[in-house]
């Protein structure tokens, strides 16, 4: 797959419209590209930093921070003889020169990218990604996944993921999110914008498993047509610093979603997910699951919130996060939030627990000759078990058990 302005640009803090304005023509990007890459820059060199109150991003300095550094690989894993049925799946640098208007019409709608410092920067330096189309009422049977990977030695990447799906087409997409452990602090600020059409059908898997001293602050977006329907599994191991903003809009009639969640601090690990649920069709229903485990000095937050607008009608949401603490200095925050502006709703609640492992339950498998740390690992392979399961494709599954035992 072909990289994306990877030419030997200056740190971030040396950056400029400049440099921006001339790779991007130098890469043959159409007019009005270089145009929203320019907006983005200005908009980020302007904006004061966001005021995250629970994400610290101090360790991340602008002069450590090198754009445009290449990908060790963006690597595809699919069928080639998929094109045949009109489904495109490539490059989103390639997309922009062969399927421009489609790419046009839909990238940067479903997240702003103005909304923030962040989201600015991200739009204005994307290096690569894929752009993946399926056509109305095709389905694929098995699973398209894309790995981004984190070059040894470089300092930043800024993936895109552009996800449209046509009327009642079907698909199973997985991302993931990789490296070895960075000697200093690295950027990934990845997007993904996912488009489903008038009764398609998706499961999306995002897995992150950056290595130390990675920071991955990035944004998310679903966009539901009438009766489209998700299975999201959102989940994250590794990093240093995680800040996700992750949104879904159920703006079509009778669109649902399923939302799983898996989050796995440990060591010094910051990683914080703000999941927000946009209720704007009528009839539309979610169910939201996620859970996580914090240990040794790990810290995790859970920031999710359910809004259900004034034009929602007849809506059924519940949001339920559920933590479990391995460690004394190991913490968690949960904050899950219920905005309603609507006398018409079905169902809304949501919840949330956190505690330590049951001694007693610890005792009573011993008991029956499996020792202190099996039971521990069966205990949180099984607390997670509900969220691996959702996982469209067995290795993944398997890899991930391993890795969270692994941690224990």
């Amino acid at each position: 797959m072909d990289t994306h302005l990877n030419h030997p640009f200056p740190p971030l803090q040396a950056l400029t419209s400049a440099h921006l304005e001339a790779a991007a023509r130098a890469n043959g990007e159409p007019e009005w590209l270089v145009q929203r890459r320019k907006d983005a820059w200005e908009c980020f060199s302007h904006a004061a930093p966001p005021e995250w109150r629970r994400t610290n991003l101090k360790g991340l300095e602008p002069e450590t921070i090198e754009p445009f550094a290449a990908p060790q690989g963006t690597g595809i894993l699919w069928d080639e003889t998929l094109a045949e049925r009109g489904i495109i799946f490539s490059s989103l640098t390639a997309a922009v020169r062969s399927h421009e208007s489609q790419v046009r019409a839909t990238l940067g709608t479903a997240i702003d990218p103005l909304r923030h410092k962040f989201s600015a920067l991200r739009a204005a330096l994307w290096q690569d990604g894929i752009f993946l189309f399926v056509p109305d009422n095709v389905s694929l049977d098995i699973p398209l996944r894309v790995c981004y990977i984190l070059a040894d030695g470089s300092r930043a990447i800024f993936p895109y993921s552009l996800v449209v799906l046509g009327r009642g087409a079907k698909v199973a997409f997985i991302e993931e999110f990789t490296s070895h452990d960075a000697p200093a602090p690295a950027l990934a600020a990845p997007t993904t914008e996912i488009f489903l059409g008038e009764g398609s059908s998706l499961q999306f898997a995002s897995i992150q498993q950056w290595g130390a001293n990675v920071y991955h602050i990035g944004g998310q977006s679903q966009v539901f047509d009438r009766d489209a329907t998700s299975t999201w599994v959102s989940i994250a191991l590794g990093g240093q610093v995680q800040h996700i903003e992750a949104e879904a809009h159920l703006r079509g009639a009778g669109s649902s979603l399923t939302w799983h969640g898996a989050t796995f601090a440990r060591k010094q690990q910051r990683l914080l997910t703000a999941p927000l649920l946009r209720h704007t069709g009528v009839h539309t229903e979610s169910h939201l699951d996620f859970r996580t485990i914090v240990h040794e000095s790990g810290y995790s937050v859970f920031d999710g919130m359910i809004t259900i607008e004034h034009a929602s009608r007849g809506t059924v949401t519940r949001l339920e996060e559920h933590s479990i603490h391995l460690s004394p200095g190991a913490r968690s925050d949960s904050i899950p939030g219920l905005k309603i502006d609507t006398n018409d709703v079905a169902q809304a609640g949501h919840a949330s627990t956190s505690g330590q492992i049951d001694e007693e339950q610890l005792f009573y498998m011993q008991s029956r000759g499996i020792s202190r740390a099996d039971a521990m690992r069966m205990i949180v392979t099984g607390f997670f078990e509900p969220v691996f399961d959702a996982l469209p494709l067995e290795e993944v599954r398997e890899s991930l058990s391993a890795a969270v035992e692994a941690n224990l």
